[in-house]
């Protein structure tokens, strides 16, 4: 199986990148942080804001994360209730940081994204595939912005959904993000020595998509020479 990795702060735009590179090269994109996100809305819906590693070990069993595909648009569903939109909302983004602090609940991500790899040419994206969930992947990024640059990618993004949200909360809670995904005990977000940074602070969606083909590409035609 051909496999790309992608790692990134929130609102760099791994998202929107790894749906490009499906598209472009006919692989399935797995968003790990849907399966993160849906875990933290569990537990938002338990009104436990605060979750701690007791309340992981009591509530992960009662929690059933499922991926589908409708014409090829990945759909998250959790307990048998579609969350995918539900999901997108920034306190809930707040909340999956905090559930990931936790091995239990990163386990479940890991379980689910290596049995998808294992299945299918995939693009992954989230905090720590190139370096945990997927270290051998073909090809492995780290998507990076500056954090006014994520901030306004992610308050238009919002305004267009009609999820709310200002740039003093949005920022505010992508630098908590960031700190939480670098600093957490177990598997941080890090960037490997074989992981590829890409700075789109100045480049827009489709310009970011074609830069990464590139990489992508060369990777593609060395394994056709092998």
């Amino acid at each position: 199986m051909f496999t790309i990795a992608i790692d990134g702060y929130s609102g760099s735009g791994k998202g929107t990148l790894a749906d490009g590179l499906a598209e472009k090269f006919n692989l399935k994109h797995l968003d790990t942080g849907s399966i993160l996100r849906s875990t933290g809305l569990y537990f938002f819906e338990q009104n436990i804001f605060n979750p701690t590693a007791e309340d992981i070990n009591n509530h992960i069993k009662n929690i059933q994360i499922k991926i589908e595909f409708e014409e090829n648009v990945q759909k998250t569903y959790l307990n048998g209730k579609d969350v995918s939109r539900e999901i997108r909302k920034e306190e809930i983004g707040q909340m999956a940081s905090k559930v990931a602090i936790y091995e239990k609940a990163m386990m479940k991500v890991f379980e689910v994204s290596r049995d998808f790899a294992n299945n299918y040419n995939c693009v992954v994206d989230g905090r720590n595939i190139t370096s945990a969930v997927l270290p051998d992947a073909d090809v492995k990024i780290f998507l990076d912005a500056s954090i006014d640059c994520r901030t306004n990618r992610r308050l238009k993004e919002n305004q267009e959904k009609n999820l709310g949200g200002d740039y003093a909360n949005i920022y505010s809670s992508m630098k908590e993000r960031d700190y939480r995904d670098t600093h957490r005990d177990f598997a941080p977000m890090v960037i490997t020595a074989d992981t590829t940074i890409v700075d789109n602070t100045n480049l827009n969606a489709q310009e970011t998509i074609d830069f990464v083909s590139k990489i992508v590409e060369k990777k593609l035609n060395n394994i056709k020479k092998i």
